[in-house]
């Protein structure tokens, strides 16, 4: 997420995400097959195989690291350790990429929630593939109602609470606590900061 309050600009990664998976197992010799090549839900929903290893072929952190368990135990990689700062570098290089451009008018309040595509390699290598603007926070999967509703949560949360703090004892709040207990953005970019750097 990129926020602009007053001009300046800071950039969030989210602790939580998800990968997406194929129908079909995985083989150069079949390059026609997209359900095996393309896992975006455009092309998985089509085989009638969608959803056949996991719900909506969407696959957790950590349900990944029990199968990099399973299958590369020899390699010792953490998902956490290995993994996640790759994605966390990457992005914010994205915004150290667009910051003197991503908002030339310098808005006092806004904020755009991005979907970043990455890939990983057979050597567990991070790739950024793409950065949407417009990310699908469609419910396809009992992982993704439970993960995108709690983000979009404390995007509202950071974003809108200093502005329009919510009432001392305001009872509903309650319930939102259930879905975001705690702040899952973390800070990777903030102009101020690494501004000067950059220029």
């Amino acid at each position: 997420m990129l926020t602009s309050v007053n001009g300046n600009l800071k950039g969030y990664t989210y602790a939580e995400g998800y990968l997406r998976t194929s129908c079909g197992v995985y083989s150069t010799k079949n390059l026609s097959n997209r359900t095996v090549h393309l896992t975006n839900d455009a092309i998985q929903k089509s085989s009638e195989d969608y959803g056949k290893f996991e719900s909506g072929n969407k696959l957790g952190y950590s349900d990944f690291q029990k199968y990099i368990n399973k299958f590369y135990s020899h390699l010792n990689i953490n998902f956490e350790r290995d993994i996640i700062p790759q994605i966390k570098k990457l992005t914010t290089d994205c915004f150290r990429a667009v910051w003197g451009k991503v908002d030339p008018n310098k808005r006092q309040s806004t904020f755009e929630v991005y979907g970043l595509d990455f890939m990983i390699d057979d050597n567990f290598k991070v790739y950024l593939i793409e950065v949407n603007t417009n990310p699908s926070f469609e419910l396809s999967s009992p992982l993704l109602a439970r993960l995108i509703p709690s983000m979009l949560e404390n995007a509202m949360r950071l974003v809108l609470d200093p502005i329009f703090p919510p009432p001392e004892g305001f009872s509903s709040r309650s319930k939102l606590t259930e879905l975001c207990p705690e702040q899952k953005f973390e800070l990777v970019f903030d102009e101020k900061v690494d501004g000067p750097t950059l220029m």
